[in-house]
């Protein structure tokens, strides 16, 4: 199978995974034809784009970090604000990461605007989950910490609608509100005795940077907990990489790129460093670009994160990690050029 943006995709080809509505009910299922109708009412929707089965990608297999019915279930939870199910999700999530087989993380989520927020929380709980992995963390850490990467938005439940789905450039005023939202996330929890502190800090402070200029309280690094460097860094990285009303995604390889731009300004160093070593910036099924100009879709990747083995659309397939045969070939992913906006 293949990712395939939104834009390129055409009638009579196959769907190789489901997707779903805001209410987790399946609008196409796994298997089906495209056509023009479903294309354009996907599209509609704020779909960014659909994994597809077709010859080119025959054998290309990705597996989901965490069952699809486990992200469905996160994703409601914190619709209905329900703390308890969120805690449980949370648990799930990591025993399903250490169980798993594979970290080729599918980030390249089906998610629609409509429920943009619930999506990237869960999306932002994987990944700091495996970021959490990279470091070492134990497994009560681990659950800690993700069940704090599930919370971090939950105080956008209390900012207006027009406000948080905007499709324009925040105001002052309303980015001043916008701003709110670590402090309202934390104030849903601050009353759990069931919580750990540092799940509450870690959702307080994840707009924190390390040179002292986020929020809310404006700390520097020796001040800011892990748990909130570490989601600080997934939630800036899946939100680059999300398709909004107000703006384009970033390519993951961009998203990578201004991670590593704000070493020691927004982000700590070796969190970007664990995270780039853990998640792949062209993850399997992509499609990309030599520097030659031939296309391709990514096999699998390598210990090189930039130099993945990659099948040309003639079938050709190629090991850029093969220094010796391939040192002048470079990536870049299929892609127009993107603009950053987001909060």
């Amino acid at each position: 199978m293949r990712y395939v943006t939104i834009e390129k995709v055409e009638p009579g080809m196959i769907l190789a995974k489901s997707v779903f509505d805001e209410a987790d009910r399946v609008l196409l299922g796994a298997a089906s034809v495209l056509t023009i109708d479903f294309i354009e009412k996907l599209s509609i929707r704020g779909f960014q784009g659909l994994y597809i089965d077709d010859e080119i990608s025959k054998g290309i297999n990705i597996e989901e970090t965490i069952s699809v019915e486990l992200r469905n279930r996160g994703v409601r939870s914190l619709r209905e604000c329900n703390i308890d199910e969120s805690l449980e999700v949370a648990k799930c999530i990591v025993d399903q990461i250490i169980n798993s087989n594979t970290l080729s993380l599918d980030l390249v989520d089906l998610r629609t605007f409509d429920d943009y927020t619930f999506r990237h929380s869960v999306n932002v709980a994987v990944l700091c989950t495996i970021i959490g992995m990279g470091m070492s963390l134990k497994q009560k850490d681990l659950v800690d910490l993700c069940a704090a990467a599930i919370f971090h938005d939950l105080g956008k439940l209390q900012i207006p609608d027009e406000i948080l789905n905007k499709p324009a450039k925040l105001t002052d005023d309303e980015y001043n509100v916008m701003k709110e939202h670590p402090i309202l996330s934390y104030n849903l929890l601050k009353d759990r005795w069931d919580i750990s502190a540092r799940t509450k800090v870690g959702v307080l402070y994840h707009h924190e940077n390390e040179d002292g200029s986020g929020y809310p309280s404006g700390l520097h690094s020796s001040q800011i907990l892990l748990f909130a460097k570490i989601i600080h860094v997934a939630d800036v990285y899946d939100a680059l990489t999300a398709k909004r009303p107000y703006k384009k995604p970033y390519a993951l390889s961009e998203a990578a790129e201004y991670l590593m731009a704000g070493y020691g300004a927004m982000f700590d160093k070796t969190v970007v460093d664990i995270f780039l070593k853990c998640v792949p910036i062209y993850p399997k099924g992509m499609e990309v670009v030599l520097s030659d100009g031939r296309k391709g879709i990514v096999v699998e990747n390598t210990t090189h994160i930039l130099r993945p083995v990659v099948r040309l659309m003639d079938g050709t397939q190629i090991n850029l990690n093969d220094g010796i045969r391939y040192c002048n070939i470079t990536l870049q992913a299929d892609v127009e050029e993107l603009e950053l906006c987001f909060n």
